[in-house]
């Protein structure tokens, strides 16, 4: 394995290292809130102006939820990386595979819905004061979409938002029928293998019925779905809607006055084989 000078981090990028591929994931969305709490805090993480304390309490889940959504783009790498060596490592018994296949495939469909879920304080960033007063006060993303459904709230979120919210309903449903059927109803994700291939399925009416919960995002008539492909779709949705977020900060802040940005990536030792993963250039493992 490569040596790096960072183990995982966010680091301050210049042109032509943003970009996504290899041991880097470059961002908008990160560039943008980055940018903000470079704008708002002092290297020590304490605010640069003095606000009311109202504000100062936004200010701070603002920016525990950037560290959080990060923080949870890590692990959605380390999640994808050990679940692919767990794949690849022949001492392990096969049973043993399976079960631990199944963890960490339920583990990152919750960790794609948290990274869903941050999102609902990062939009937080370019709203103007009174915007921000009058935000629902539940942290819940379908609850804002609610919300800004509402003909009496069309002036309590700018029109950017309530486009991007109205674009991302249907991707919350999705990982939401999968979470909720993992979580809530105690549903296993059944593992199979046809020739090279994993297949994932949660049944929806038995352990031996031809259905599955899963969302058919990939379109396709088997209802068993294979897990490498479905991984990839519904990881590169998350990423197109988290960065089309970030367009519409940068829009938005933009407007209101100047804001100094600058461009970040992030990277971690499993980075890379995430990366390929994310771009089909990995070796076939299902």
């Amino acid at each position: 394995m490569k040596e790096r000078i960072v183990i995982k981090g966010t680091i301050l990028t210049y042109g032509e290292k943003w970009y996504v591929g290899e041991e880097i994931f470059s961002s908008i969305l990160l560039s943008a809130v980055n940018s903000w709490i470079a704008n708002h805090y002092t290297p020590q993480g304490q605010l640069n102006v003095d606000l009311d304390l109202w504000k100062s309490r936004e200010y701070g889940k603002i920016k525990a939820s950037i560290y959080g959504f990060t923080s949870d783009l890590h692990n959605l790498a380390i999640n994808y990386c050990l679940l692919n060596e767990t794949i690849e490592n022949l001492e392990v018994n096969k049973h043993k595979t399976r079960l631990y296949v199944g963890l960490l495939l339920e583990n990152y469909f919750t960790n794609i819905r948290s990274l869903y879920d941050f999102l609902f304080h990062l939009i937080k960033i370019c709203l103007t004061d009174t915007q921000l007063k009058s935000f629902p006060g539940k942290d819940s993303l379908n609850n804002l979409i609610s919300f800004s459904k509402k003909a009496n709230n069309e002036d309590k979120l700018p029109l950017r938002v309530r486009q991007f919210l109205f674009d991302i309903q249907p991707y919350l449903e999705e990982i939401r029928t999968i979470r909720d059927a993992i979580i809530h109803k105690g549903k296993e994700i059944v593992i199979t293998k046809k020739g090279d291939e994993i297949l994932i399925r949660i049944p929806k009416s038995g352990l031996y019925s031809n259905d599955t919960i899963f969302p058919n995002i990939l379109n396709c008539k088997e209802t068993d779905y294979n897990m490498k492909d479905y991984l990839r779709e519904m990881t590169i949705s998350l990423f197109k809607n988290s960065e089309d977020l970030g367009l519409v900060i940068l829009s938005e802040l933009f407007e209101k006055g100047k804001f100094n940005w600058n461009i970040h990536s992030i990277t971690n030792y499993c980075m890379e084989d995430f990366t390929k993963f994310m771009l089909k250039q990995e070796k076939t493992f299902g």
